[in-house]
């Protein structure tokens, strides 16, 4: 089975690509936007970008 997954990956991915970035959302009043800009548009925005805590800055 793991030999026909990695043969069917380049495949998968490629209609990934297209069925989330070209078509048309399906769902009502996506304006012919797509499913990747659909959920690029509900991402949070950063408002301001903090250091990472790590052991050493949070002592």
């Amino acid at each position: 089975m793991v030999e026909t997954l990695v043969k069917i990956a380049p495949d998968l991915d490629d209609y990934l690509a297209i069925y989330n970035t070209q078509r048309p959302h399906q769902g009502r009043n996506m304006k012919g936007a797509t499913p990747y800009a659909v959920f690029k548009k509900g991402l949070p925005k950063a408002t301001k970008k903090e250091p990472r805590k790590t052991a050493e800055n949070t002592a």
